[in-house]
């Protein structure tokens, strides 16, 4: 459950009930090598989607964006052409 808990008044969630931010880090770790598609596709297959990291390690990488000064367009132009 995450705390704080989610309910459908948030509007930063995807249809999964996952908050957007967090869906971004996991593309963005895939994307630059850090955790496989194969370990995304093997989650997949287990019934869990896309998740490839725990709430905890999502909610750990924003919180260290924050603590630099950052956010996650700086994540995002690592990833782009």
């Amino acid at each position: 459950m995450p705390n704080p808990p989610v309910n459908a008044d948030d509007v930063d969630l995807l249809e999964c009930g996952c908050k957007i931010e967090e869906a971004l880090i996991e593309m963005i770790y895939v994307k630059l090598g850090i955790i496989g598609n194969d370990v995304a596709e093997e989650r997949k297959a287990d019934g869990n989607g896309w998740k490839a990291l725990g709430r905890p390690e999502r909610e750990r990488t924003l919180k260290i964006l924050d603590f630099l000064g950052l956010s996650i367009n700086n994540l995002l132009e690592l990833i782009q052409d």
